[in-house]
């Protein structure tokens, strides 16, 4: 205990002498303190500066019995909960509050700090209520750290987040691995009862988030495929033991693991879906692959995914000359149906570098299954009757400027695929330049090549030709392969086939049969 009492005082130090200076940068107000210290501390109005120190003043009289300690306490959380409040008084009204050692205060602050940190988006909030849970003990906090630690933090190396060094701190010895596992198995175990649970629906997130940490904190597979393997611990729910389950058979037979939360889902309604014809179908089609990855060498199962497996299904049908091929043979054939086709590049970002589309920065990254994919969907696409479609709902699309048009690239059943098109619901329309995804979309897709989507408000876009930021993010967290179709001319389309991992490979254009 004296090892995380000195981390946490070191950081609540830290974090003292950071908001005095943050407090100090206010430009000057018109408006002057009242002397009513929540009055204050309550008005936007007044300078950063004046409204920590009205905090101050109020917390100095509830310790001296002056003030009301629960009154105080909900109108502190209520401005510490809003995103509204200036970070200066916001992290000043945390740490006052964490800094409360009556038996009800502290309970109440661990049960903020649960409640808060699985989306507080501020690292300096994040930073001072680990501190908070360390210096306090606060063992209960560790599904909610999991949580916290989940989101990528684009600026901050895992091995450097604050929640990792409070998860090990609080760990009892345990390695993050083992510890995040833990949640994944007991998700709901600190919950308090019902209100909690429902805010935060506490299972399934937890859960979900849980394995996407634990994914990317393990990302070759090993540990995860070790800890799945071990007996089930006492006291994990039932749901969990199921989950361990399907994750095992995916592995033994399948030759994957999902990597997020959204790829568990998927395998989920893979292994029991919900709908009995949906259930039948995919039983037929597990049972379908697993003879198939049975067959495959070592090489071929290294970095296979969930996404990889229909492009393989579909191979072994179709082409199943592929399946003999190595990963070296498939790229050469890859790179030699590429040669000389028209492609364009999308501009980049402002302030980043253009990402590469052709297949030669990408290369020495792909196992076999990425190979395959890009391949089959290659097949997928320059298909006429899928042109014939897919060309059709360009018009649909181009003629509604509420949004993209978007779906899911399916077999037909007679050696070909369809586009499958889902147009999105009216609350989901954010305008003619994003597709968002719906859950009948999702639900639907559980044996689809790719997803994909079409950027055809006007009929001529090359410096938008390829995924955006967020498409990109899409397809890393939902696991899929994605295909971004981008009018180029009339009748004409470029299509860029991309990963979870962020590869970007431009096929080239595709003309109206």
């Amino acid at each position: 205990m004296e090892d995380h009492q000195r981390f946490g005082r070191i950081v609540f130090f830290g974090l003292y002498l950071g908001v005095l200076a943050l407090g100090g940068c206010s430009a000057s107000s018109k408006f002057e303190p009242t002397g009513n210290p929540l009055l204050d501390v309550r008005n936007p109005e007044l300078l950063d500066r004046d409204r920590v120190a009205a905090a101050e003043r109020a917390w100095a009289e509830v310790e001296s019995g002056v003030r009301i300690r629960n009154r105080t306490r909900e109108a502190f959380k209520s401005l510490a909960w809003s995103r509204a409040t200036e970070e200066p008084v916001r992290l000043t009204l945390l740490r006052l509050l964490m800094s409360d050692t009556t038996a009800e205060g502290e309970a109440d602050s661990e049960r903020m700090a649960r409640l808060m940190l699985p989306t507080e988006r501020s690292p300096q909030v994040v930073r001072l209520l680990a501190a908070a849970a360390v210096e306090r003990g606060w063992t209960g906090t560790i599904p909610a750290l999991v949580r916290s630690y989940a989101r990528v933090s684009p600026n901050v190396p895992d091995r450097d987040r604050p929640e990792r060094a409070a998860i090990e701190a609080l760990g009892g010895g345990a390695s993050v691995e083992e510890l995040v596992f833990r949640v994944f198995m007991t998700p709901t175990s600190e919950a308090e009862g019902e209100v909690e649970g429902a805010v935060l629906q506490t299972a399934e997130r937890t859960r979900d988030d849980a394995w996407t940490l634990l994914s990317r904190l393990d990302s070759d597979g090993r540990v995860r495929a070790r800890l799945i393997s071990q007996t089930v611990p006492a006291g994990a729910e039932d749901a969990a033991q199921r989950e361990v389950e399907m994750l095992r058979a995916s592995l033994r037979e399948l030759g994957v693991l999902p990597r997020t939360g959204d790829e568990l889902a998927w395998l989920r309604r893979l292994w029991q879906n919900e709908d009995a014809e949906r259930a039948r179908q995919n039983r037929a089609w597990w049972g379908e692959v697993a003879r198939i990855v049975a067959s495959l060498d070592d090489a071929q199962l290294r970095g296979l995914e969930l996404r990889h497996l229909e492009a393989v299904r579909w191979a072994s049908m179709h082409r199943p000359a592929w399946l003999a091929a190595s990963r070296e043979m498939l790229l050469d054939e890859l790179a030699e149906r590429l040669d000389g086709r028209s492609r364009y590049q999308r501009r980049a970002e402002k302030g980043q570098a253009p990402r590469p589309e052709r297949l030669k920065a990408w290369a020495d990254g792909m196992d076999w299954g990425d190979a395959i994919a890009v391949l089959v969907v290659d097949e997928a696409v320059r298909a006429p009757a899928f042109r014939t479609r897919l060309f059709e709902q360009v018009e649909l699309d181009r003629a509604d400027d509420t949004t993209e048009y978007g779906g899911v690239i399916e077999s037909d059943g007679e050696g070909g695929f369809r586009p499958v098109l889902f147009r999105p619901r009216a609350r989901d329309r954010l305008g003619d330049e994003m597709f968002v995804a719906s859950g009948d979309m999702i639900r639907f897709s559980d044996r689809a090549l790719a997803h994909y989507h079409m950027q055809v408000s006007e009929k001529r876009l090359s410096n938008q030709a390829g995924p955006s930021a967020g498409d990109l993010m899409y397809a890393a967290n939902s696991g899929r392969t994605c295909v971004v179709f981008t009018s180029i001319g009339s009748g004409q389309l470029d299509a860029d086939v991309y990963s979870p991992a962020g590869e970007v490979i431009d096929l080239g254009l595709i003309v109206s049969p």
